[in-house]
């Protein structure tokens, strides 16, 4: 366990070191901030008055942004140091190769953790300032803020794995983030398309599943027939399936010291 942490410790650092990750960072912020301001002049102009619990609530559709910012990242983490050629400075450590493939994966999931943890601080900060602060309204929406959040980190995750599938698959970082990316936009109406021509076995897609939120009340499912215990059923088995052929790749793969 402590060369585990000691690695995530040693990948964390790289990531945190990379210009791009700062960069990513304050690009949540900014929308953020744009977000707010939009949200600002629509109040200013129509009459309706914003709270900052539905301000919160309404900018958890940027969390879209972060799950393209993490699969950027999950993309590549594993590829780039093919890429480099530095997989064979990680592989002459007396460490098993699945300590070092998952201390990269944990630091996906952290960095996912960090990127929506400033998209809701920046988003608390923003709504404070601009809206109305309390009201027995914006308690209850920033309750259900915290489980959208909650059901949306599920889908990030779901589609980081994917990304970082993909990136032990791959010797190309350029390959491994491109092609996670088009799977993402791809996969969505690839659902789309099924779900317009009424074709049931769409609902076994892992795309189809991934929004959990299309469980919370009111709200329809993609498909007939899916529930939620249906959906993170599907998603378990992706799940599982992703990080099988993860683990084999990358433990199994001929690499010459």
């Amino acid at each position: 366990m402590t060369d585990l942490l000691r690695l995530v410790k040693t990948e964390g650092m790289k990531v945190l070191d990379r210009t791009r990750t700062w960069v990513f960072l304050m690009l949540l912020v900014l929308l953020s901030f744009l977000f707010a301001m939009g949200r600002k002049w629509m109040e200013n102009t129509t009459g309706w008055e914003e709270n900052m619990g539905g301000f919160v609530l309404d900018s958890s559709s940027l969390l879209f942004v972060v799950q393209l910012l993490t699969v950027v990242i999950a993309g590549e983490i594993v590829s780039s140091e093919f890429a480099w050629g530095t997989v064979k400075l990680l592989l002459i450590r007396p460490v098993n190769r699945t300590k070092v493939l998952y201390s990269k994966y944990m630091v996906v999931l952290c960095f996912s953790l960090l990127c929506m943890a400033v998209l809701f601080l920046s988003s608390m900060l923003f709504g404070a300032v601009l809206f109305r602060v309390y009201s027995p309204e914006g308690m209850v929406l920033l309750r259900e803020t915290g489980v959208v959040y909650g059901l949306r980190w599920v889908e990030i995750v779901m589609v980081a794995t994917m990304a970082f599938m993909l990136s032990t698959l791959s010797r190309s970082s350029s390959l491994g983030v491109g092609l996670s990316i088009f799977l993402v936009f791809a996969g969505m109406m690839l659902v789309e398309g099924l779900k317009m021509i009424g074709i049931s076995l769409g609902k076994y897609l892992l795309f189809a599943n991934l929004d959990l939120t299309q469980y919370l009340e009111g709200a329809i499912p993609a498909f007939s027939g899916m529930t939620p215990g249906f959906s993170i059923g599907i998603l378990s088995v992706y799940f599982l399936l992703f990080h099988l052929i993860s683990w084999l790749s990358f433990v199994k793969r001929d690499i010459s010291i």
